[in-house]
């Protein structure tokens, strides 16, 4: 068979072209990305070949993920499918395999298909081609496409290298940039973190220091804490000694001495103490410094943290300069309320005061006169060895020293002084004989009598009185004022109720004595009337009726003169009985109270209810005082009340005799008209006893009374 020598001359010279172009593509694949590599080749093939569809794949071995596709043309579109189906098989496509009919797209011819792998079990990747020439895929394609893939995928690799090392350059220089951000970061914020520190430590005035372990030295002082002893924070950082002397002197020995204990112990130490600055109020700090060990136990350092206390210290000092002004005042409240006696109150307080200003002597004065001859202290209280001038029993010469503090003390209105810092003397002779160093002194002005003096001494040493004692002092004097005011007043209405408690028993012993004369007299006038008045009219009667008997029948109208006569002298004798009735009734005298009530009540022209439960004779006053109170209610009852019942109980009740009247008239009743209950009012009060009055107008009246039996 003839070979046409030209044609086969110009195939090789078609395949070393090709050959040629595919040995340059890595060169141009230098420095891409890896899905630019697998698109640059699928763009290859598909013009170096006549090729209807290209696909590549590309991946790195042993590599999950991470490929690249590439697809050019559509004359196989079932390729993915087909790609899958077979992966899906066996999980990789093992050898080249030709597909001879490929189905493409409407209007596509139909073509060959060629499915390479690249590397060991396509791990590298899988190019496929298909072309409608008829001898698709010879060998020269395949050789074609076999090393085009090759050099794809070692480009691929290349790039993909190449990509990851620029990723992770990028990486570390995020990385890097993120580190030097934080690094930026974290120093701005120790930087804010320390200002913050340092300002916390200023406004709470607290202070931080560190001393070398092994000498003792400072070594650091925070700001703070170089200002708390008073030192510049610019200047450096003071010697130990330097700060040491700042403190107190009155610390200083006994800081020094437990700090010496600490270093040598290697112990906590915690105290408090003064410091004095050069400029500037003194401080009250307080210190806690504790040790720092190496990793191998060795002493490092102390580490010491100061806080300034002094407004706490100032707080809890006022604090307890309250409770001690409450509770002495609360003292000399329950001193003043304890009794009733104006003695013992006026020592209790000087008790009181005494323990609370924890002074020698405690005093007052009366009167508070600059002008007498002697002072007499008239209360005193003392410690045992400085008796005053009440302990010695004696008076004080009113001389011009203590003329002169008289005076001091009643020109001004709170406590006086006297004192080292006050500016005013003591009296020298009187202080020298009562050895008083120092006194305070106020006039306390009670209303109802001249002003005392009050004072207290200190004579175990020169005391200077503070602001807080002067004002406790001034209270306890204003207290006392108010006490004496209180004392005074009732010690003088005792007195008065003494005066009024005698002048009412002498007005009862005389309302007594009233009634009983009164008795007395209706008594003697009674007699009188029975044995003389009474039984001459009674002889006269009886003469007359004797006239009347011997008179001549003939002498008619004689004896009817006669017999008048006799008639008027009967009645004149029933009318005078009536009245001596009246005046005592004899009847009570000689039955009792019960047939003397009854008598009235049958007398009465009101319709009387009369319950008597008193068995026995009471005392002759008792029964001529209700006898008399029930005559008179009986006689209201008719005259004023227009009653149509009166109801009368008498009883005895635990030595008391009770008497009830009621009636149901007109009520209104008032003693104050000058009715005749003012001469009930007055015999019951002459026996000690009560009476009440209830009359209400249109409800009746109701009288309550009692009595004590033994008032006779």
């Amino acid at each position: 068979m003839p070979v046409d020598t030209n044609a086969e001359v110009l195939a090789l010279r078609t395949v070393l072209r090709d050959l040629v172009a595919l040995s340059a593509m890595p060169t141009a694949w230098v420095g891409k990305e890896p899905a630019d590599v697998a698109a640059g080749l699928a763009d290859a093939l598909i013009g170096l070949l006549p090729l209807n569809f290209v696909f590549v794949r590309l991946c790195v071995p042993g590599i999950a993920g991470g490929g690249v596709d590439a697809t050019r043309g559509k004359a196989w579109e079932t390729f993915p499918g087909w790609l899958e189906s077979r992966l899906a098989e066996n999980g990789r496509l093992p050898g080249k395999e030709i597909v001879p009919d490929v189905a493409g797209g409407d209007g596509v011819q139909p073509c060959r298909g060629v499915a390479l792998p690249i590397g060991v079990n396509a791990e590298g990747g899988v190019v496929a081609a298909a072309s409608d020439r008829i001898e698709f895929p010879t060998e020269v394609d395949q050789l074609l496409l076999g090393l085009a893939a090759n050099h794809a995928a070692a480009a691929f690799q290349s790039a993909r290298l190449v990509h990851e090392r620029t990723m992770a350059e990028e990486g570390l220089r995020k990385a890097q940039n993120e580190l030097e951000l934080k690094v930026v970061e974290r120093t701005a914020e120790l930087r804010r973190s320390e200002a913050y520190l340092s300002e916390a430590l200023r406004l709470t005035h607290t202070g931080i220091a560190a001393l070398d372990g092994a000498t003792g030295e400072v070594t650091h002082s925070s700001d703070e804490h170089s200002r708390l002893y008073g030192f510049d924070p610019e200047q450096g950082v003071p010697s130990f000694d330097e700060f040491r002397q700042h403190v107190h002197p009155r610390d200083r020995a006994g800081w020094s001495e437990a700090l010496e204990r600490g270093f040598s112990e290697a112990a906590h130490v915690e105290g408090e103490f003064r410091v004095v600055p050069p400029r500037g109020p003194q401080k009250t700090l307080r210190a806690i410094v504790h040790p720092v060990f190496t990793a191998s136990g060795e002493l490092d350092e102390f580490v010491g943290t100061v806080v300034d206390v002094t407004e706490r210290k100032r707080a809890e000092e006022e604090q307890r300069a309250q409770l001690w002004f409450l509770e002495s005042l609360d003292g000399v409240d329950r001193a003043i309320q304890r009794t009733s006696d104006l003695e013992e109150m006026l020592d209790g307080v000087l008790d009181v005061v005494l323990v609370a200003f924890r002074c020698d002597r405690a005093w007052l004065v009366y009167p508070c006169d600059p002008d007498v001859d002697f002072h007499r202290v008239r209360n005193e209280r003392t410690r045992p060895e400085y008796i005053g001038a009440s302990g010695a029993g004696v008076a004080i010469p009113n001389d011009s020293g203590v003329a002169g503090v008289f005076r001091s003390v009643l020109a001004t209105s709170g406590p006086v002084r006297f004192d080292p810092e006050s500016g005013r003397g003591l009296p020298g002779q009187q202080s020298e004989r009562f050895d008083i160093k120092s006194m305070i002194a106020m006039a306390v002005h009670p209303k109802v009598e001249r002003p005392y003096m009050f004072g207290l001494h200190q004579c175990s040493h020169p005391r200077v009185w503070k602001p807080r004692e002067e004002r406790l002092f001034h209270e306890i004097g204003r207290r006392l004022a108010d006490a004496l005011d209180t004392m005074l007043m009732l010690r003088n209405l005792r007195e008065s109720e003494r005066n009024l408690a005698r002048s009412r028993a002498e007005l009862a012993a005389s309302r007594a004595r009233i009634v009983a004369a009164s008795d007395e007299t209706r008594r003697q006038i009674e007699r009188d009337l029975h044995d003389g008045v009474q039984q001459r009219l009674v002889s006269l009667a009886l003469a007359q009726r004797s006239a009347e008997a011997i008179v001549p029948p003939e002498l008619y109208a004689l004896r009817v003169q006669l017999s008048e006569v006799v008639d008027g002298l009967a009645g004149a004798i029933e009318e005078l009985q009536e009245i001596s009735r009246g005046i005592h009734p004899a009847i009570l005298a000689q039955g009792g109270l019960a047939p003397a009530l009854k008598t009235l009540a049958r007398r009465s022209a009101v319709p009387v209810e009369l319950a008597v439960r008193a068995g026995v004779r009471l005392p002759e006053p008792v029964e001529v005082a209700v006898y008399y109170v029930v005559s008179e209610a009986l006689t209201n009852a008719a005259k004023h009340a227009h009653a149509s019942v009166v109801q009368v109980a008498v009883d005895v009740r635990d030595a008391v005799l009770e008497v009830s009247i009621r009636d149901d008239g007109a009520g209104g009743a008032d003693p104050t008209l000058g009715s005749g209950l003012i001469g009930i009012t007055d015999r019951v009060d002459a026996l000690g006893g009560t009476i009440e009055l209830a009359s209400p107008v249109g409800q009746g009246t109701t009288l309550l009374i009692t009595l004590p039996i033994d008032a006779g």
